[in-house]
């Protein structure tokens, strides 16, 4: 009979960063141990970019403003398009700096979006200004269910609980200021 693999559950999880770690203080233990693993689950999502956690969104873009909400879940980005008169635009990404150089007529010109960037974690900004209300689609790494007290398993901790822990252990040692730890176990 073979041995079932080796998984993290949040419980187990919380509890060996705080044994590995000797870290008993309760600023880290009632809540930040919690942002420790999400943040590492973000990290080693970003990292591995598997597509499995693919998934796509849609919504329309409003006429004369550049600002387009991201779709709930959203990670990273792979594209973002719209259609126009039956043809799909594939918009180029770019930095919001660049963004914000080559479009700096946002609030007083239209024309065809061509480019796209992260104006924060939730909003997208696109130039040019939409003249019309396209229906754009986003193609995205969609976060998934987040290790919690009410989910206990999830897809990282059942198949890369070796990552998740060693990614966890980063961001736990970043909140707790170990410097020399951090970059071991970024190593």
């Amino acid at each position: 009979m073979a041995a079932a693999p080796f998984t993290w559950t949040y419980t187990t999880l919380s509890t060996a960063l705080q044994s590995w770690l000797e870290e008993t203080g309760t600023d880290y233990t009632t809540t930040n141990v919690d942002i420790c693993i999400g943040l590492g689950e973000i990290g080693l999502l970003r990292d591995l970019d598997l597509d499995i956690f693919d998934s796509t969104a849609t919504g329309t873009f409003t006429a004369g403003n550049q600002q387009v909400t991201k779709p709930t879940g959203f990670i990273a980005d792979r594209t973002l398009s719209y259609v126009a008169s039956g043809a799909t635009y594939i918009l180029t990404p770019k930095s919001r700096e660049w963004l914000l150089d080559y479009w700096p007529t946002a609030a007083t010109q239209t024309a065809t979006p061509k480019y796209y960037a992260d104006l924060n974690t939730t909003t997208w900004i696109v130039a040019g200004t939409p003249s019309a209300g396209h229906t754009w689609t986003s193609y995205f790494v969609k976060r998934p269910d987040k290790l919690s007290g009410d989910t206990s398993t999830n897809w990282l901790g059942t198949n890369v609980p070796d990552a998740l822990f060693h990614a966890c252990l980063v961001y736990s040692e970043e909140f707790l200021r170990n410097d020399e730890m951090m970059a071991l176990w970024k190593s």
